[in-house]
């Protein structure tokens, strides 16, 4: 009875936590048979060209390229809509890695997110919601989504940003670090909620030991 009733407490968390978990495997595998067998691409790796979009610029008019103050490297093509994008046609072993650093790391911290939020699921189910274990695993989670958003949003950004350099000539270069701060308020935010609900819980399963000490 117990054990459903803590079960229920995790919802809908735990359905959720489900369904994204699965969509990550279903998706890696689906990434992995088209790579092996079709023209998919894992990361940077398989078949085909490989794109990288300048961030948190525009451009607009008709002048398209000419007054940008930038060119092509032999093998690149770049397109602007909005937005500027270059592309490789016959990418090298280095292009391939930066691309795969351009998502990889952000994808490396969902794939954490899941499995310590199992963990958050787990210690509830076992130790009870309001208890030091799952305060500990609150804090666990919110400590990796502060410094892992961080750590990929600029590992992201300088990867997408030498990318960039080996297919362009001119003055493209952005600033890895103030692209990465566009994306961090969000999961900063969502990790200093989780600290700070771990010290409520944790304060509450004090709280709780006092008053089973004086009855």
């Amino acid at each position: 009875m117990m054990t459903t009733e803590r079960t229920r407490l995790t919802e809908p968390l735990r359905t959720v936590t489900t369904v994204f978990g699965g969509l990550l495997l279903l998706g890696l595998i689906a990434v992995v048979v088209f790579t092996v067998f079709g023209s998919g691409s894992l990361g940077g790796f398989g078949h085909g060209t490989i794109c990288a979009t300048q961030p948190n610029t525009t451009y607009g008019g008709s002048g398209w390229t000419d007054h940008l103050g930038i060119a092509t490297r032999p093998g690149t093509s770049i397109s602007i809509n909005g937005t500027l994008q270059a592309c490789a046609d016959r990418p090298g072993i280095g292009q391939r890695v930066l691309y795969t650093l351009t998502s990889l790391p952000g994808q490396l911290v969902w794939i954490g997110v899941i499995a310590l939020l199992w963990l958050v699921i787990g210690t509830a189910d076992r130790a009870g919601p309001f208890t030091g274990p799952v305060a500990m695993a609150l804090q666990r989670l919110g400590w990796f989504i502060i410094v892992g958003s961080i750590g990929a949003a600029v590992v992201q950004g300088f990867a997408l940003d030498q990318l960039l350099n080996t297919m362009l000539r001119g003055d493209h270069v952005g600033d890895p670090l103030t692209a990465a701060i566009h994306v961090l308020p969000v999961p900063v935010l969502a990790g200093v909620a989780l600290l700070t609900f771990a010290r409520i819980i944790r304060a509450g399963a004090d709280m709780q030991d006092e008053i089973r000490g004086t009855v």
